[in-house]
């Protein structure tokens, strides 16, 4: 499926934006940091294009701190995480607050602080939510939680 996604043009996407970022995201996973760092980069432009034209947008702010943290910008990307989850906090918004959170807590283990990624997950848990302890699992985005033992009682439910 990688393989599939990765050989899809920039159309098949919602905007060019996308397409970049989720070529970085895919590209990370598969440990080709360099080639992720600069799709991310290629992303930034339409990302803070979007948030300039809709600053309380949680979604576009999030989006950009995924993109600024495989880019290598981790301060930004953890406050444009935040600012995303606190326009649309989990307890204000069901639906996109914690798609959100899930979001930000990719930030946090993008940006080398793993307890402030657990601390985001361990919530979504206990809420209906697409996350759970199987997809935890099988999720290569947190691989790098494997060893952390706050995330294997996560994934044992």
């Amino acid at each position: 499926q990688q393989r599939r996604l990765l050989s899809l043009p920039p159309d098949a996407f919602p905007s060019r934006g996308t397409w970049a970022l989720v070529r970085a995201q895919v590209l990370h996973h598969r440990g080709d940091v360099r080639k992720a760092r600069a799709y991310a980069d290629s992303a930034l432009p339409e990302l803070e294009q979007a948030v300039r034209e809709g600053p309380e947008d949680g979604v576009e702010r999030v989006l950009l701190g995924l993109s600024l943290a495989h880019a290598g910008r981790t301060a930004e990307a953890v406050r444009e995480g935040e600012r995303g989850v606190e326009l649309q906090p989990p307890a204000e918004d069901a639906f996109v607050g914690p798609y959100l959170q899930q979001q930000l807590a990719r930030i946090y283990l993008l940006a080398g602080r793993p307890d402030e990624a657990l601390d985001r997950l361990e919530p979504l848990l206990g809420v209906p939510h697409t996350l759970s302890p199987g997809w935890l699992r099988v999720d290569p985005t947190w691989d790098l939680l494997r060893g952390h033992p706050r995330f294997q009682v996560l994934v044992e439910g």
